[in-house]
C-alpha cells in the first residue's frame, strides 16, 4: 500500500485548513491524495485527539466523533487500525527514536504499510532522515 500517513496535528490541520501552519500547495496535494484515495490516519491519532479534547486542552467545535465522521466521509481520509503487528513493531524500531508511544505507533504503522508519514515534527523529522522512515513536511 503506498500513500501518505498523516500526523495527529497534520490531520487537524487538514481538516480545520489551518493555512498558516502548513506549506503553500499543501492542502491542493493533501486533496489530491484524499481524491486517490492515498490518504490516511492511525487509530492512534483518534486517540491522541481525544485525549486533548477530554483534558480541555484542544476545542474541536463538535464531538470527536463527528469530527472523525467528517474527516473520513465519501473515504477522504482513511482509517488505519492498530494491529499486533504495528503495537510490536512499535517496540523494535530500528535507529534511535524517542519513547512517545503515539509517535512510535504512527512510525510503525507508516513503515508497516510503506507509507510516507506527513509530519512537523522535529524528532520523527530527524529519525527519517536516518533512513529509518519516509517523511514529509506538510
Amino acid at each position: 500500500m503506498t500513500g501518505y500517513l498523516l500526523d495527529t496535528h497534520t490531520w487537524l490541520w487538514v481538516q480545520q485548513r489551518a493555512t498558516a501552519e502548513v506549506s503553500t500547495g499543501f492542502f491542493s496535494e493533501a486533496e489530491e491524495w484524499q481524491r486517490l484515495g492515498r490518504a490516511y490516519i492511525s487509530t492512534i491519532s483518534v486517540l491522541e485527539i481525544a485525549r486533548l479534547v477530554a483534558d480541555g486542552d484542544l476545542e474541536l467545535g463538535m464531538s470527536v466523533e463527528r469530527f472523525l465522521e467528517e474527516g473520513t466521509r465519501d473515504s477522504g481520509l482513511q482509517l488505519l487500525p492498530l494491529t499486533v503487528q504495528i503495537l510490536i513493531e512499535s517496540t523494535r524500531l530500528p535507529g534511535e527514536i524517542h519513547r512517545d508511544p503515539a509517535d512510535r505507533i504512527l512510525v510503525a504503522t507508516a513503515r508497516e504499510h510503506g507509507m510516507s508519514l506527513v509530519t512537523r515534527d522535529k524528532p520523527l523529522l530527524k529519525y527519517a532522515q536516518q533512513g529509518h522512515l519516509n517523511a514529509r513536511k506538510p
